[in-house]
This record gives C-alpha cells, structure tokens and sequence, in this order.
C-alpha cells in the first residue's frame, strides 16, 4: 500500500461523474487511506464518496461513510467543521426511508439531530420541515406529513433549502398527493413550460403531470408527457421511479411495443439497484403491465428477462400473466417490509392504487 497507489485512484475517480463506478474506486481509495492511517485524508474521500453515491444511484453506500465522517465532526469539530456536513446530512434523510431496515425510531432520531444541528449553525427549520413532511408521507403517517407541509411552507428560505425549481416540484408533487390535479397541473406551467429548472426538474416533475393527467382521464395529455419526458430520463438511472411513471401511462393506452421496449431497457435498472422502493416500485408497474397485457394479449411472447431473475428461461418466452403473478409478488414481499417496519399498511395499498391507475380502475381508500 502507498501514497502513490492513493493518488492514482484519486486522479482515476475525479474524471469520473457521480455513478457506482466511480463509488468502487473511492471506496477503495478510502480503504488505502485508513491503512495509512491518514484521518484527514480518509475524512476528504469519504466526503467525496458520500457525494457519488447519493447521485450516483447507489445511496445505500452513502450512509456509512457520512455515520463516520459525523462522528469525526463530533469529536474534532474544529478539525472537521459540522456546518460542511449538513448538506450531505439532509441527502441521508431525503432516501433514508427507501430502506425497511432502517427502524422508525432511528430515522426520527436522525431528524430530531438534523434539527439541533441546523439550530446551532444559525439556519432556520425549512429545510427539516420539508424532510419530515416527506418523509412522513413515504412511511403513512399523511396527517404529520400535511403538519409539516404547513410548516414548510411558513418557514423561511435560508442556504439549506433545495433550488426555487425543486420546491416548486415538491409543492407540484404535494398537490397530487392530496388528489388537487388540475391545481398541480396549474402550479407546474413555470416548470414544464421551460421558465424554472434545474438538474433533476422537470425531469422528475413529468411523473407528477402524468399521474394528474391519468387520474383526470386525459390520456392525451399523458401522451404528451410521456413524448416530452420519457426521453429526458430514458438514459439516467437515478431516474428510475420517473421511468416506472412512464410505463403506467404506457400500461393505461396499452402500448404494447413501447411499453416492451421499455421494460426490457429499464428491467436490469431495477434488477441492479440497491434501492429496495426503487425495485419494488418499478416491479410492481412491470407486474401491472404484463397484467394488462394477459387480459387483452394472453399467448406466450417473447421478452428479454434478465438472467438474474429466477422467472429467466433460456428460451426468453413466456406467458404475460406468470410475468404478471412473478413481478406482483416481488413487488409483494418489498412492500410486506415496508409495512412491517412503518406499522400500517400504506406501502402495500400505495401499489395497489398505482395499479388501479395505471388499469383505469377505480382506487382504493387509504385509512390512516
């Protein structure tokens, strides 16, 4: 192990964008840095890690680098300044409820930190209100989720808050979520009409304007999301939920071809992530597809399924509804998790009803 071997991995991960390739070779640069025994370096890779993984689709590999970079902050605040973390502290929370295995209690502990932290470096809670909000959202508990919806949105803007163009995308997505359709259609022309952007918006806005425009029955107008938007995310992983939007509006009009091409170009996407609401998400909206599919079209086809899949068969044919039966389950046992760690059963019913969309059916209740 050398300072050379060090340099060389630094100088072959800063050509590299944000992306799990890039994550390999810094975590293998910060294993060379420990063995050094060189704190401040393994400190500055870590930080470097924490940033590849978070927009590099691989989050999950995030959490333990920045639980060790805040540790260090605590005990060496000076060496370490804790203000230079709260960024990469509020990327942690953004996805920490994409992972059942991390506890409730640990995630509002973790928010309840982030609120301390952000109080003793002078910021104001707007930032927080927006995590909690979402957070609670994504986990079932939708009255805490409308309280800090109103606190958000009371609160003042100060540097910890997202850009003017990703609040406006939250507050589209808010207005869905509440079933405001035509309100959030309203509230996205600044979006969608090119005046306000950003590196994720309005890519990610498109899947709020199509689940408006489905649930309105104006299949026109998800066309023409899906015209616009679906090349925008059809290249980026980190976009794959975006995708999963795109293939419900494919599952409504039952377009066969485009709705295969799709999956079979995304499916190792889902396959590959190590994000289990991801994969459950995009399985699922495979699972409706192929449901539809055994409905209108029930004679064995020929699809690309990853070898990786227990369903795979060397002969790449097979009947919709096995796919259909195989992809619901999948998504089935992520979603049982999920329920279980959030004690209710909002997982499980938020699929159902993104399937009753995505097949024109009538949608389920959801009692909190």
């Amino acid at each position: 192990m050398s300072r050379e071997q060090l340099g060389k991995l630094q100088f072959e991960a800063w050509g590299l964008e944000a992306s799990p390739t890039k994550v390999a070779i810094l975590e293998q640069a910060v294993q060379l840095a420990d063995s050094l025994a060189d704190l401040e370096e393994g400190y500055s890779l870590r930080q470097e890690l924490i940033e590849a993984a978070t927009f590099g689709g691989v989050d999950d590999r995030a959490l333990v680098a920045f639980a060790w970079c805040l540790a260090q902050s605590d005990k060496d605040p000076d060496r370490f300044p804790e203000e230079a973390l709260l960024w990469k502290y509020k990327w942690t929370l953004a996805g920490i409820t994409d992972y059942p295995g991390i506890p409730l209690e640990k995630i509002r502990a973790m928010e309840d930190d982030f609120e301390n932290r952000l109080k003793r470096n002078g910021y104001g809670l707007r930032a927080l209100y927006k995590l909690r909000m979402d957070n609670a959202n994504d986990t079932g508990f939708l009255r805490e989720g409308t309280e800090y919806e109103a606190k958000w949105r009371k609160a003042r803007r100060d540097g910890m808050v997202d850009c003017r163009a990703c609040e406006l995308d939250a507050e589209v997505s808010s207005l869905v979520g509440s079933g405001e359709y035509a309100v959030a259609i309203k509230a996205a022309k600044p979006i969608m009409s090119g005046r306000i952007g950003c590196h994720t918006v309005p890519q990610r806005t498109f899947a709020d304007i199509i689940i408006a425009e489905l649930s309105l029955d104006r299949l026109d107008k998800a066309r023409e999301a899906f015209e616009t938007g679906y090349p925008q995310v059809a290249g980026n992983p980190d976009f794959l939920s975006t995708v999963g939007w795109h293939l419900c509006y494919l599952t409504r009009a039952l377009d066969v071809p485009r709705g295969l091409r799709l999956i079979e170009r995304h499916l190792p996407w889902a396959c590959q992530t190590n994000n289990p609401s991801e994969r459950m998400g995009f399985y699922s909206r495979v699972g409706t597809f192929f449901e539809r599919l055994a409905g209108e079209r029930p004679k064995p086809r020929k699809v690309r399924i990853p070898n990786t899949l227990s369903i795979h068969n060397n002969e790449d044919r097979y009947a919709p509804a096995d796919l259909a039966a195989w992809f619901h389950a999948e998504a089935g046992k992520i979603a049982a998790r999920f329920d279980a760690r959030n004690g209710n059963n909002f997982t499980s019913w938020d699929l159902a009803d993104t399937k009753a969309l995505a097949l024109g059916l009538e949608r389920p209740g959801y009692a909190e």
